[in-house]
């Protein structure tokens, strides 16, 4: 049982190519499912707020549980916390009540164009942040004098203070 109370979840129905040799869900799959619904997250939280590009810098899955084609599984995500450039967000994946998995990413809000980070939209950080109930100080909000550059320790570390 994860210890964050996710308010988020989507279904997606386990199909034949998700699944490796043995017959399960393979390792592999499971970052899919999540970025599935990192997808839904953003068109039901932040369905009208124009972005331009994130990039993974971390990924991680810890395996509970088996799961096999045709399994309905539920997918829970949600944003545990937010920096200037950045964001965590953690992952529960259950067959009925039974976890599957658990997995977090670090996203970097990336503009590709300079090849480096971009502040996240206030209106995309206020939006986040009252739906998951994540305080947020001055700080952490864009001015409009707001530098956009970082170094290269908080492009490539995600617990990088960004």
């Amino acid at each position: 049982m994860s210890s964050h109370a996710f308010k988020f979840a989507t279904t997606i129905r386990v199909r034949w190519g998700d699944c490796d040799a043995f017959g399960h869900v393979n390792n592999a799959s499971y970052l899919s499912y999540f970025e599935e619904a990192r997808i839904d997250y953003w068109k039901a939280v932040v369905p009208d707020v124009p972005f331009t590009g994130m990039a993974i810098v971390h990924a991680s899955v810890d395996f509970r549980g088996q799961a096999y084609p045709g399994d309905v599984l539920t997918i829970r995500a949600a944003v545990t916390e937010l920096r200037r450039t950045s964001f965590w967000a953690a992952y529960e994946v259950l067959r009925g009540d039974a976890v599957m998995a658990t997995g977090r990413s670090a996203q970097v809000f990336f503009d590709y164009a300079s090849q480096k980070p971009a502040l996240i939209p206030d209106a995309f950080r206020d939006r986040i942040a009252a739906y998951e109930g994540i305080p947020l100080t001055n700080a952490e909000r864009r001015t409009p004098n707001a530098e956009q550059t970082t170094s290269n320790d908080e492009r490539t570390t995600p617990n990088a203070n960004t």
